[in-house]
């Protein structure tokens, strides 16, 4: 799964990303955005999970450290995301495979 971490978003941004599949996470602390460098390891466990749980905070593993992301989406976005994007989703309600 991919994300995008950000201190904040425009709504049709983070609308266009989990159209694509891709989640947007904001920063609970916006000072971890200086933490992060270039070349950083960055790892996120247990986040499908947590998303379908309906979790609004989502940790995010750089290096040695952890952060919390905030995760706000609607009910059709979050099953969006679960499902890869938008398509990904409504071929699966239709049933139509690749």
């Amino acid at each position: 799964m991919r994300a995008k971490i950000v201190k904040s978003f425009a709504r049709i941004h983070k609308a266009n990303l989990c159209n694509f599949g891709i989640l947007p996470l904001i920063f609970k602390n916006p000072d971890d955005y200086a933490e992060i460098g270039q070349g950083d390891e960055i790892t996120f466990n247990e986040v499908q999970e947590r998303l379908a749980d309906g979790a609004t905070e989502i940790p995010v593993q750089i290096g040695n450290r952890e952060i919390m992301t905030l995760i706000d989406v609607s009910e059709r976005q979050r099953q969006h995301l679960l499902s890869g994007g938008t398509l990904n989703s409504v071929r699966q309600q239709l049933d139509i495979s690749d």
